[in-house]
Order: C-alpha cells, then sequence, then structure tokens
C-alpha cells in the first residue's frame, strides 16, 4: 500500500503561506498514491514534474524569503537543503527521460517526494515556522 498523508498539526509550521504551499504538495504526493494504486502512476510522471519544477522555484523563494526576512538561523541549512532537493529531482527527471516510464519509477518518485515530507518539513520547516512565530 502506498503512503497518503493528512494534513494535521504534525505538519503545520504555524506560518499560513508556508502552510498552503505545503498543503499542495501534500495533495500532490496523495495524487500520486491515488494514481499508483490505480495503475497509472506512470501516466502522472510527467504532469507530477512539470508541477515539481515550478512549485520547488516558487515555494522554496517564497520560504527561503521569510526566513531571511525573520534571520532565521536555521535559513541556510533550508537553503541548501533546498538546493539538494533540486538537485534530486533534476536527477529523477534525467532517470524518468532516459527510461520507460512505469510504475515502478512512479512509485521511487513517490517515496522520496513522502520522504522530503517527513524528514524536511516536520522537522527543518516546522523549525523555521517556530522561529518565524516567536518574531513576527
Amino acid at each position: 500500500m502506498i503512503q497518503r498523508f493528512e494534513w494535521t498539526d504534525r505538519l503545520s509550521t504555524g506560518v499560513p503561506m508556508i502552510d498552503i504551499q505545503h498543503k499542495e504538495l501534500v495533495a500532490a504526493i496523495n495524487d500520486l498514491a491515488d494514481a499508483i494504486e490505480q495503475g497509472r502512476g506512470a501516466s502522472r510522471i510527467k504532469q507530477l514534474i512539470v508541477f515539481m519544477k515550478y512549485y520547488a522555484e516558487w515555494h522554496f523563494e517564497n520560504e527561503e524569503s521569510c526566513a531571511n526576512k525573520y534571520q532565521c538561523p536555521l535559513a541556510e541549512v533550508n537553503h541548501r537543503a533546498h538546493e539538494q532537493f533540486i538537485q534530486l529531482f533534476e536527477e529523477l527527471q534525467q532517470q524518468y527521460r532516459h527510461s520507460q516510464a512505469d510504475e515502478s519509477v512512479a512509485v521511487m518518485i513517490h517515496g522520496k517526494l513522502a520522504d522530503w515530507l517527513v524528514n524536511h518539513i516536520m522537522k527543518i520547516d516546522k523549525e523555521i515556522g517556530q522561529h518565524i512565530c516567536a518574531h513576527r
């Protein structure tokens, strides 16, 4: 069974703009999970890659700007993590372009996004949100 995520306080940063954007990522991850379970995961990859390219540029810029505005001590760590995510997703794009898109590629991409959600948003972004809320 493919993991789905429900928006809860565990995911919330407390910063409405950031949380709204994170909810879009959660929806994209869940949409991919649905497509995989319905045997349509491979056909959703291209659409997801396009979404993630624009989402990452837009969201990371907004989040980093907010962290810098409030002089968050994790701003640089967050920026480096975002760069690593962009590099990872570029590698996934290359894999997709050079292979036959199948369900295993969709499952791998879903796993990477789910990992990002758990290991970045629920940790670094949450701490950044706490800092911003404390200094508004």
